[in-house]
């Protein structure tokens, strides 16, 4: 027996809990900036390749 898949959505739906942008704002903002600060710590210390085949999207 297969569900439907709004029925399936809807279920997905119930999990998650709502995140309000505007309650949200600072933490986001800050993730966002950590996470390019490891992303260029990264890119520093992987070696070259070719048409920058080292680095990831």
């Amino acid at each position: 027996m297969t569900d439907s898949p709004s029925s399936v959505a809807a279920t997905t739906l119930e999990h998650w809990p709502s995140l309000p942008l505007n309650e949200w704002q600072d933490t986001y903002a800050t993730l966002h900036m950590w996470t390019q600060i490891v992303g260029k710590i990264r890119l520093i210390q992987t070696p070259w390749v070719n048409h920058s085949w080292h680095v990831s999207l």
